[in-house]
Order: C-alpha cells, then sequence, then structure tokens
C-alpha cells in the first residue's frame, strides 16, 4: 500500500468492518444463551405441571380406593368404575386372602372372577399394609379384565375384617398408555424431547423410546463413551433427590449414538411412600437449530456487505490516492493548471 492510500478513511472503515463483525459474533452468542435459558424454563415449567397433575391423579386414586374398601361391595365397584370410565382408570377388583379375584368390574364388562394374582407384588403388600394405606406400584402386563396383555400401574388397598386381621385385597388399574398420553407425552418442548418416568432407584418405569420401558438408567445406553460412568452416575444421584432440577450433560444420540449436550429438566412426584421422577430430555443442537439457521443467512448477509464494503472503500481510495499523487506531481513539477 503506497503513502497515498494510507487514507484515514480507510483505517476507520476497516475499523467499523470489523467492530460490527465482532459486536454480531458477540450478541449472537449472548441471544443463544439466553434461547437456551428461557427453553429450558419452559422445559422446567412443563415438567413441573406434569408431575404435580400425576401426583394429584394418583392420590385422588389412592384416596376414593380407600374409601371404598369400607364396603367394597359389586355396586360399588360398578359405581367406581363408572365415575372414572373417562380416565385412566380401565378395572377394579377384589380377591381373596389367597390372592384369586372374588369381584371384578371393569369398562368392558369382562368378568375374570376365580383369576389368581397372587404372585403379583401389591398383593404381597397387602397382606402387611395398614388400614387407610394405598400404594402405587410400578406398571406391570395386565393378566386379566379389560387392560389384559397391556401395562397398567396397580394402585392396591388391604382390605381388613373388624379385628384388623387381612381379608384379600382390593387393586385397580390404570392404563399406563392412557397415563401417559394425557399427563407425559405432551410435555416435549420439541419433537426430539424425550420424556422419562423413573424412580429413584433408576427404574425406568414409562420412556416414550418404548424398548427402554422397564430398564435400568443403568443399562440405558447401548454403547460406551468417554464419561459414561460419571455421567450415569450424575443421573443416579439426580433421580435421588427430592426437588426440581435442571443439568446440561453430553449423552450419545439414541438413533446415531453420536455424542451431544442435551438439556435435562425433572420434577418430583410423591406417590404414597416412594420418590418419582418426571425428566424431559431435549437435544441442545435442536433447540438451535432455527437459531443456527438465521446466524448462518446473518453472516452471510454481513459477509457480501462486508465485501461489497471492502471493494468500495479500496476503488475510492485509489482514486483519492491517484488524485494526491496528480497533485504531487504538479507540485514537483510546478505545473498550474
Amino acid at each position: 500500500m503506497t503513502k497515498y492510500t494510507k487514507n484515514p478513511f480507510v483505517i476507520s472503515s476497516l475499523f467499523l468492518i470489523f467492530s460490527v463483525i465482532f459486536l454480531f459474533i458477540f450478541f449472537n452468542k449472548t441471544s443463544r444463551n439466553s434461547l437456551i435459558e428461557q427453553i429450558q424454563h419452559r422445559q422446567q415449567m412443563a415438567v413441573r405441571a406434569g408431575a404435580n397433575s400425576i401426583e394429584s391423579f394418583l392420590s385422588l386414586i389412592g384416596n376414593n380406593l380407600v374409601i371404598l374398601s369400607n364396603n367394597p361391595n359389586q355396586e360399588n365397584l360398578d359405581q367406581f368404575i363408572k365415575l372414572w370410565s373417562k380416565s385412566d382408570v380401565t378395572g377394579i377388583i377384589v380377591t381373596d386372602r389367597q390372592g384369586v379375584v372374588i369381584r371384578i368390574s371393569n369398562t368392558l364388562g369382562i368378568k375374570d372372577l376365580g383369576s389368581d394374582i397372587s404372585s403379583r407384588d401389591y398383593f404381597d403388600w397387602s397382606k402387611t399394609a395398614k388400614r387407610g394405606e394405598y400404594r402405587v406400584f410400578p406398571p406391570v402386563v395386565s393378566k386379566i379384565g379389560a387392560s389384559k396383555g397391556n401395562y397398567i400401574f396397580p394402585v392396591a388397598v388391604p382390605l381388613l375384617d373388624s379385628n384388623g386381621k387381612f381379608n384379600g385385597s382390593l387393586v385397580v388399574s390404570i392404563l399406563l398408555s392412557d397415563l401417559a398420553n394425557v399427563y407425559i407425552n405432551n410435555l416435549k418442548v420439541l419433537d426430539s424431547s424425550r420424556v422419562y418416568l423413573t424412580t429413584n432407584k433408576g427404574e425406568i418405569i414409562y420412556s416414550d423410546i418404548q424398548e427402554l420401558t422397564g430398564k435400568n438408567i443403568q443399562n440405558m445406553f447401548i454403547t460406551d463413551f468417554l464419561g459414561k460412568d460419571k455421567v450415569i452416575e450424575v443421573i443416579l444421584e439426580d433421580l435421588q433427590k427430592p426437588d426440581e432440577t435442571k443439568l446440561k450433560l453430553a449423552m450419545p444420540n439414541f438413533e446415531n449414538n453420536k455424542l451431544e449436550p442435551y438439556l435435562i429438566s425433572s420434577a418430583p412426584i410423591n406417590v404414597s411412600d416412594q420418590l418419582w421422577k418426571l425428566v424431559v430430555v431435549t437435544p441442545e443442537k435442536d433447540l438451535l437449530m432455527f437459531t443456527y439457521k438465521t446466524f448462518r443467512t446473518q453472516v452471510l448477509g454481513i459477509f457480501i456487505i462486508v465485501v461489497i464494503f471492502i471493494v468500495l472503500t479500496l476503488r475510492i481510495s485509489r482514486n483519492t490516492g491517484y488524485q494526491e499523487a496528480v497533485i504531487d506531481e504538479h507540485k514537483v513539477h510546478k505545473i498550474t493548471s
């Protein structure tokens, strides 16, 4: 560059260009961070509302079941199903001391009397439970009634005689798929978000990835990756906390197994004496996809403007330099116009 192109205008222009690029990149990064924070807050509010709804629903079912246990005759069982027929409740049974179904009512009117459910955990629990207690159990495949062959949440109440002696069990079945559709699946902030209902021990009660339902968090990753043990440790610790939590972890994508950052929000569900967690997981890259597209468009626009500006600046600078050179030559040779 000659002395004639060392124009303050050029220097000022270049400074302006670099300043604009720096400010653009800085504010774009700030806006992306702000977007992440806003979306995670929105996700947290959604998972909190979902957890509260599930907890209220299960508590309402349990308390109604306790009241019904005082007189679980067939008429009252039918009335119970009629009242809850528009919800996720599919059936209710009464067993004797041996776990044999002696009364039943369900949405399809199927009478599976004589079925044996004595091997179920909820029946074993009923044997030692106290009057007025109820318990919600993780999903099992139903053996009887309208829900036969499908996953259900059993809610059990013990039936005791006047002396407090175990006399049978009163159990209501809640269809897992219906409960998930009403309270869980609609919590996704994006189509690529994943939802989980887990116990505090890491058992996956429900996942929208069907093959994960019934597994433990420790077995959910099918491939090894750097930091796998630490990620599992952090997740398990998080599930044991009785509070809402927010995490950002790098985990494998379930479709291509590539490590990606995920935003994780969870909220507690206190079911009788158990702690469950409702969890929503969203890939950060999908969250920012729109921002990335906008960013690329803006970068291209800025680049074109900068190129045009530089070309015009150099052209103006060259003309200015040429004019200054002519003037200097005139002065040297004492040429006057």
